[in-house]
This record gives C-alpha cells, structure tokens and sequence, in this order.
C-alpha cells in the first residue's frame, strides 16, 4: 500500500525495521514482523505514522508565542518532538512578524504615514528559522543549468526570467530587507527601483541554480526550466558534472540528480533565438 506514495521498496523496508527496533526496546517484542497477527491498531498507527514521518517530515509553525500563556505550551511540545511525523517546531508570532514587515513598506511607500505599534526593534526571526527547519529536514538538490561546458555561461534566458518575472519583490519588499540588515538583489537598480542587466559585464559561471526537491530528476529539471520559458521543444539529450573540471557525460532523463551531475547541460528540439547564433 505504501507504493502509492512512490518510495522504493528499500524505503519502506527501513521503515519497517525501524518499527520493529521500537517495538523490540520499548515493549519487548522481538520480531514483532514475524507476528503481525498479534498486532493491533495501536501498532499500525504506530507504522503509518512513522511511514509519514519519513515521507513527509514536518516542521511545526508555533505560532501565538508572543502570549505568556503559549511559551510553556510550545516548549512542552518541542520537548516531545519528534512526534507523529512532526521533526522541528519554531516558537513564532505572525502578529509581530506582519507588523515588522508592514512598518518597513510604509517606511518606504509613505515615510510620513504612521507606523503601526510594534514591540520589536529588529526583525523577528520565527517565519526565517521555520523555513530553515523544514530544509533541513528535506533538504533540496541544487542544480546549476548552463549554455555549455566548457566556459559554464548561464542560459541567456535565466537572465530575461531574473529581470522581468512578476514575482520579483517590489521596492517596498526590498527596503524591508534592506532595514533588516540584507542588501538588495544584485540586478536590483535602487536609483530607478527595477531590475536591470549590465549586459558589458564579463559572463560569470555557474551564476544560476534550481532547488528541486529530493529525487528529482533531470526530466524534473527539464521540466522546470520549460515551464519557467528557459527552454523550448522537447528534450533531446542532457550532458552533466558534479564540479567543473570533470569530463561530461551523458545523462537519461530518469537519472536522479545530486552532488554527482548537479551541473546540467540540457539540448532540445526548438532553439531559441540565443542557440541559433552559437
């Protein structure tokens, strides 16, 4: 039942086993696979909701600690991690996290305007170490795509995508960020607040990065940058390296990428107009 979920059967086994090491510490039942008409519904609990944990780690959001009745009940419940798929949890307050983002966009958008009451003089870090829990517990495969291997130039399309997609931050994002002690995008213009391409600049390698998630593949990364309007047609064949140095080799379209061939050379059937000047 457990390959609806499309884990190798290596994974479920060690799944398991990791059930039965339980049941054999904490209840004494040695073998306790071997007796599977003597379990009940408390053990296949037990079993889907470690299966879960494995397949879907999850990082607890704690939210409301800014109340002085949450503080012990979140460290209550970080203390009993992990606990029914649930590995991290991160006290946090959305409240003060919204007001700290919303007074730093006024700031920016309307410096006269009043700012609403914050407690708080520095960015909250809750939503910033959630997020880094959750990598962490399923961290992504970073890909480095480029136009050839040789110079590993980015794909002149990744640069088009880097200045005009319409999820880019706006200035108001961006000041947030900057009174926060960030610095803003490197083709972020502050006079003229866009994106922008010195297009003079020497071309710099390994310059752009996909995060996929875990046991993606290089159709996986296909995909993505199709879908991004990097890329066009269909696949035709895909070359890879681990670090720069290495002879390429080719790759199928099901190879799992990792640290091995993260640096990704993909040909297809429709060339853009960059490809039709090489």
């Amino acid at each position: 039942m457990f390959s609806g979920y499309k884990q190798s059967q290596a994974f479920v086994y060690d799944v398991l086993l990791t059930v039965e090491k339980y049941l054999d510490k904490h209840e004494g039942r040695d073998h306790a696979l071997d007796h599977l008409d003597a379990w009940d519904e408390g053990d296949l609990y037990r079993l889907i909701s470690a299966f879960l944990g494995a397949r879907f780690p999850i990082a607890l959001a704690l939210n409301k600690n800014d109340l002085p009745s949450s503080k012990k009940n979140c460290q209550d419940i970080i203390d009993r991690l992990p606990l029914h798929g649930a590995h991290t949890g991160t006290p946090m307050s959305a409240h003060r996290e919204m007001n700290f983002v919303k007074n730093h966009i006024y700031s920016v958008l309307a410096p006269n305007a009043t700012c609403l009451q914050s407690d708080n003089a520095t960015a909250p870090q809750g939503v910033w170490d959630c997020l880094q829990s959750a990598i962490g517990l399923r961290q992504p495969v970073l890909v480095f795509p480029v136009s050839d291997m040789e110079n590993f130039e980015p794909l002149p399309a990744m640069t088009e995508l880097a200045i005009n997609d319409s999820s880019l931050p706006n200035a108001g994002m961006i000041g947030c960020l900057l009174a926060s002690g960030g610095s803003s995008p490197t083709l972020w213009n502050e006079t003229t607040s866009t994106y922008q391409h010195c297009r003079n600049e020497k071309k710099q390698v390994l310059r752009d990065s996909l995060l996929l998630k875990p046991g993606s593949t290089v159709e996986d990364a296909f995909s993505t940058l199709k879908g991004l309007g990097v890329l066009g047609g269909e696949f035709v064949r895909a070359e890879a390296i681990g670090k720069m140095g290495e002879k390429p080799k080719l790759v199928k379209k099901d190879d799992k990428l990792g640290k091995h061939n993260r640096i990704l050379k993909i040909m297809t059937t429709k060339r853009r107009e960059w490809q039709k000047k090489g």
